[in-house]
């Protein structure tokens, strides 16, 4: 870290103290949270990460890829990273991480409106569609070598992938009328 990183490092430390949607990632890195108490589906997390050259030379990297923004979709991603770089002249030079939140929480309902709820009901449903077409493609290979319970999980999870999708044991009764016939034999 270079001396104005430590020194945006002490600034931001003793503005954002108490603030619990601040954390320090690593000592280069930093996320925010900003939470939306009537819709979880509006909540993200911006994540910033300081370059080697920050900030005389290099602009600080912003990200929205974290887990907790798995909701939001790669097209939404991008509009809301365009419109914080949209900014990034007035601020090259300078410590800007505190200028990126604070930008944000400004325009905070314009970010939010950039998260389309609707879709994240459809992209399930779409991806929900995607699995079951898949899973008729799977073969019986993918459970070979697999233990007992270890292939009891996978089909709780995915069910009877092989046979075209018959229920698990539903040929057990042909065994067990097998049985019967040959057990007087």
């Amino acid at each position: 870290m270079n001396d104005d990183q430590i020194d945006e490092l002490e600034v931001l430390q003793s503005i954002y103290e108490d603030d619990t949607n601040f954390k320090k990632i690593a000592d280069t890195s930093y996320c925010y949270k900003f939470i939306c108490d009537d819709n979880e589906y509006k909540s993200f997390m911006l994540q910033v990460t300081w370059p080697k050259e920050y900030p005389e030379e290099e602009p600080a990297i912003i990200d929205l890829d974290s887990f907790f923004n798995s909701h939001i979709k790669e097209e939404e991603k991008e509009v809301m990273l365009n419109k914080i770089k949209s900014q990034y002249e007035d601020w090259m030079g300078m410590a800007m991480t505190f200028s990126i939140v604070n930008h944000v929480l400004d325009n905070l309902e314009e970010f939010r409106d950039v998260i389309k709820n609707e879709n994240v009901v459809e992209r399930e449903e779409k991806e929900a569609i995607l699995l079951e077409k898949t899973k008729k493609h799977v073969h019986l290979e993918t459970t070979k070598g697999l233990t007992k319970g270890q292939k009891r999980r996978f089909y709780d999870k995915f069910g009877n992938i092989d046979a075209d999708d018959k229920p698990r044991g539903w040929n057990w009764v042909d065994v067990i009328k097998h049985l019967n016939k040959t057990k007087d034999v």
